[in-house]
């Protein structure tokens, strides 16, 4: 796989080039560009195809390939990080540019070389090239069809004909079926074994898949089934210009009366597809569509297929699967296959489990010992009666995403001496004398004597370099000069030990996250921020700042279109107002942030109708509102407008006055924190009503004793936090929050009990009481007691 994640990533860099800013783009060959892409892509399906041929000509070539893929990037990325830095100083670029044609041109023979090897591979194992006569044809790509397909799966035979007959059967009407199973049993694998078979490529007029996931966008979904079958031809940007609701539009003007197949890979919500199923036409005529999920809540949610549930392998599948990714079509040699079979039991027939180790396994010492060692040791403890064997699920965060996930220590291990084998991470204590490295991490030992015995110079390791994570404080007194060492780096992870201007000459950023303790306008003096074209993230930590002088960010923050992540941990910073009229060139800068999805946290933000347009795809947006300036009020800072942000999800906001009489929201929100507003709890009506909110946290944000919530609000709400209120009586049912899976109190002394209808909620999971008073505390018991003797054990109370 490192061949093809080579490939992936060769592919990015060139998709961004062609994103570059139009002066510098004005200087690039995109016919090179789009030349090298083909024969990615081309590389790509191959890779696909032979993944389990182990002959020595294949693995050769994906030796070269990985070679090859770095090594382009290198040179691609370093000419173009001198393109950039000789027009910001006034130089010539033309010098540059004609290096960058010649170093393309020479990659492209390379990988037409390569391609060659690859066609010649191709017909010894007796694959068809055919090119296809449609418009993707003229974009370069190719259809493979084998003669005898290598890419067989173990134990779903019976599962794949069923869903085969079920997608192909006489239903005239819009089917949707769903494949449910845990996570790693084969979803996704024999979707795509569906997808790909020939009967279902030539029932269908048009298939298209796209992946979900947990954090999916409704605008990047549609944007992803237009490309796939090919309805974004021709259409460049006027395309991504379009809101949603046009998108969705085009995608059913271009289902409709076509007999369509869509893939909706790895669901996580029923709601991403009651957003997006208006869009699929019923013709009536037997079309379908197909979703991935790991939740049998949402699979039941379709209703015209029985969901397909997928079950773990038997022995004998577990062992067949084992043998075919590590063997291929050897056997196992007798002397391993007791042990073989060990491992395979501990894997407990999951087969994303069996496939990770039999890969672990294809690259290290095929000795009893190693294997004895394997068996006793990385899936012993993997499960620990759950149902992660390889991942713990460890802790969730808003809306049940997943925020971070634990790893097995040998597991991990063998990840990290197997990256480092590839020359991909280097890990400061692992022992490696490579000096080509892509990834670098720098930690001190809690060993102090092997610490003292390290001798760890990162410059040995700087050139080739994209990601710097810096934890040791003791090298960040040395005196290693960013620019010059790690000229090319993307991810930089570090204490403030930097100066901006070093920061700044690093133009190829595209992740930055730095610790500053001393001084909160740290970012004042990047006035030429907009050299950071492709800069994504900017995450600034620290102890919490002045609150009196916020960080005053540049206007050139405004010129930077791939910026997605615009965060600071503690304190806020000033949003400067976006310019009306390009310094530079003196033209109306209609710069829009497009990819733009976090914004966290803004002073005194002025919500105008220029910065809504500016950045039409934001999700996440947090706010704090002090005492106003020169004599400015609410009216100046035009709340009313955040009802126009229209993809906004995730709005924190702090303020010492009443805001929810100032502000509109916007209907999509789905978690609103507020802090310190102490609004009255009748206000709290204009939160209740949001026809989306799932989350609500109120931080000394309400007063008044008694809060009667109205019928019909908060009708999706699944979890609510209050702290720090004067509430004394609170009256509700189980009508008032019929979703409600989460309840947390925090420092409600006054607060007498928690209302008997909120227990008798069918959704509720856990109630927790954080030095709440005691008549709460006694409360919460009793709703435990009478569900307990309803024979509900799964709600839980936790007092504290």
């Amino acid at each position: 796989m490192g061949a093809y994640a080579s490939l992936l990533s060769l592919g990015h860099i060139l998709d961004q080039l062609l994103q570059h800013p139009p002066r510098q783009r004005a200087v690039l060959d995109e016919a090179q560009i789009h030349s090298l892409l083909e024969n990615i892509i081309f590389l790509q399906e191959f890779l696909e195809d032979f993944s389990l041929i182990r002959r020595d000509e294949i693995v050769a070539l994906e030796a070269k390939i990985v070679i090859s893929a770095y090594a382009a990037e290198d040179i691609i990325e370093s000419r173009v990080v001198d393109l950039i830095l000789e027009d910001s100083e006034a130089g010539s670029e033309r010098s540059c540019s004609i290096l960058l044609c010649q170093d393309l041109q020479k990659v492209i023979e390379e990988f037409s070389s390569m391609k060659k090897d690859v066609m010649k591979i191709e017909k010894t194992e007796g694959i068809e090239i055919v090119q296809q006569p449609t418009k993707a044809a003229t974009a370069g790509s190719l259809v493979r069809v084998a003669s005898n397909s290598k890419n067989t799966m173990v134990g779903f035979d019976e599962d794949l004909i069923n869903i085969m007959e079920t997608l192909t059967g006489d239903e005239s009407n819009l089917q949707i079926l769903s494949i449910v199973g845990m996570g790693g049993i084969g979803k996704t694998t024999l979707a795509k074994n569906v997808f790909d078979n020939p009967l279902i490529e030539q029932h269908f007029d048009l298939r298209a898949w796209v992946t979900i996931s947990q954090q999916y966008s409704v605008r990047e979904i549609l944007l992803g089934l237009l490309k796939d079958i090919g309805a974004l031809a021709g259409g460049g940007e006027e395309i991504t210009q379009k809101n949603d609701d046009e998108l969705g539009l085009r995608l059913h003007r271009s289902l409709f009366d076509r007999r369509y197949f869509i893939v909706m890979d790895d669901m996580w919500s029923i709601e991403v597809w009651d957003a997006i199923k208006r869009f699929f036409p019923d013709n009536n005529n037997r079309s379908r569509v197909m979703v991935t999920s790991r939740l049998s809540n949402v699979a039941d949610n379709f209703f015209s297929c029985t969901p397909h549930q997928l079950h773990l392998l038997d022995e004998d599948q577990s062992w067949a699967l084992f043998c075919d990714k590590l063997f291929g079509q050897e056997s196992c040699p007798p002397e391993l296959e007791e042990v073989g079979k060990k491992i395979v039991r501990n894997c407990r027939g999951l087969p994303l489990a069996i496939v990770a180790i039999s890969g672990l396994l294809a690259k290290t010492s095929r000795t009893v010992e190693y294997w004895e060692y394997v068996a006793n040791h990385t899936y012993a403890e993997l499960d620990n009666g759950g149902d992660g064997l390889c991942f713990e699920v460890h802790a969730y965060g808003f809306r049940n995403k997943i925020k971070t996930c634990t790893i097995h220590d040998l597991l991990r291990d063998l990840c990290l001496r197997e990256a480092q084998k590839e020359k991909f991470l280097r890990v400061n204590g692992l022992d490696s004398q490579s000096k080509i490295i892509d990834k670098l991490i720098i930690q001190r030992s809690s060993d102090e004597k092997l610490c003292r015995q390290q001798v760890f110079d990162p410059r040995n390791f700087a050139s080739c370099t994209r990601s710097l994570i810096c934890w040791d404080r003791e090298l960040e007194s040395t005196s290693i000069k960013l620019p010059v060492c790690f000229r090319l780096l993307r991810v930089l992870n570090m204490n403030d030990f930097y100066s901006c201007k070093e920061i700044l000459q690093l133009v190829n950023l595209r992740y930055l996250y730095f610790i500053h303790s001393s001084n909160p306008n740290l970012l004042n003096p990047l006035e030429s921020l907009s050299l950071q074209w492709n800069l994504q993230t900017i995450i600034i930590a620290g102890p919490l700042c002045d609150s009196v002088t916020p960080t005053n960010l540049p206007a050139e923050i405004w010129e930077m279109p791939q910026l997605r992540h615009l965060k600071m941990e503690q304190g806020d910073f000033n949003l400067p107002d976006p310019p009306s009229i390009n310094s530079k060139n003196g033209r109306r800068d209609i710069l829009v942030m497009k990819n733009l999805q976090t914004l966290y946290t803004v002073r005194n933000f002025r919500c105008t109708d220029e910065v809504v347009h500016r950045m039409p795809n934001l999700k996440k947006l947090g706010i704090t509102y002090y005492r106003f300036t020169s004599g400015f009020g609410w009216d100046h800072y035009e709340g009313y407008n955040l009802s126009n942000l229209h993809n906004l999800e995730s709005l924190t906001f702090c303020s010492y006055e009443n805001v929810l009489r100032n502000l509109c929201f916007p209907q999509s929100l789905k978690k609103l924190t507020l802090k310190n507003c102490r609004v009255p709890w009748e206000d709290l009506t204009v939160v209740g009503s949001l026809p989306h909110l799932e989350v609500l946290y109120l931080m000394q944000a309400v007063k008044g004793r008694e809060w009667n919530p109205v019928e019909g609000e908060f009708l999706e709400l699944k979890s609510l936090k209050i702290v720090s209120t004067d509430l004394v009586e609170w009256t509700a049912d189980s009508s008032h929050f019929p979703r409600l899976e989460k309840l947390i109190l925090g420092y409600l002394e006054f607060l007498k009990e928690i209302p008997d209808g909120i227990g008798e909620i069918q959704t509720l999971r856990s109630i927790s009481l954080v030095f709440c008073s005691d008549s709460a505390n006694s409360s919460a018991e009793k709703i435990q007691e009478e569900q307990l003797e309803l024979g509900n054990y799964d709600l839980q109370v936790r007092i504290f």
